[in-house]
């Protein structure tokens, strides 16, 4: 029986999910023997340990460790008697089952319906001019004031009065003796 192993970025519940299914473990083994066949689960052992067999002699193994922050994968397969190429074989189930399965951005280009974003970016409705009788419109050429009121000032302008010219301040040359790294710091 040849095996491989590969830590993935996984949780073991995510691994667990990918092989514990009959279409895959048929798909596996298919692809293992070289044509379709029924498989058989002889070992199961919850995120842990699936093994499955077809006939006599082909059967693979999986276990599953719990390793930093994902899941230690090691794939175990046999084919009885015919001669097959298991180390490519592992390696690209082991490449499956690395890629991921959820995108859980998927389809977030644009924001979802009935959102902040969308009542921000959507466009005021018109309100509808209430029914009822015409309302006149009158225009006002000028405004007269009343009697007893004093209009208000006109604001005065008050210019800024110029500011006298300051000599230009030139930065003391530091001492040569002081290294550059000391004045950039402000140690001198």
């Amino acid at each position: 029986m040849k095996t491989a192993s590969r830590t993935l970025v996984k949780s073991p519940p995510e691994v667990w999910e990918q092989l514990d299914h009959p279409g895959r473990m048929e798909g596996l083994m298919s692809a293992l023997i070289g044509h379709a066949a029924n498989v058989q689960v002889y070992e199961r052992v919850e995120e842990s340990k699936l093994a499955w067999k077809a006939g006599d002699e082909a059967r693979i193994e999986v276990e599953l460790a719990e390793k930093g922050w994902g899941t230690n994968v090691s794939v175990s397969a046999e084919n009885g008697q015919e001669p097959t190429k298991l180390e490519g074989w592992l390696d690209a189930v082991l490449d499956e089952l690395a890629t991921p399965q959820k995108r859980p951005f998927e389809g977030m280009s644009e924001a979802p319906a009935g959102t902040l974003a969308e009542a921000f970016s959507s466009k005021p409705k018109l309100e509808e001019a209430p029914k009822g009788p015409p309302v006149q419109q009158t225009e006002v050429d000028s405004v007269e004031p009343t009697a007893g009121v004093e209009p208000e000032p006109e604001p005065k302008v008050v210019e800024p009065e110029p500011k006298a010219e300051e000599p230009e301040v030139t930065p003391a040359a530091a001492p040569e003796s002081v290294p550059k790294w000391k004045r950039f710091f402000g140690l001198s």
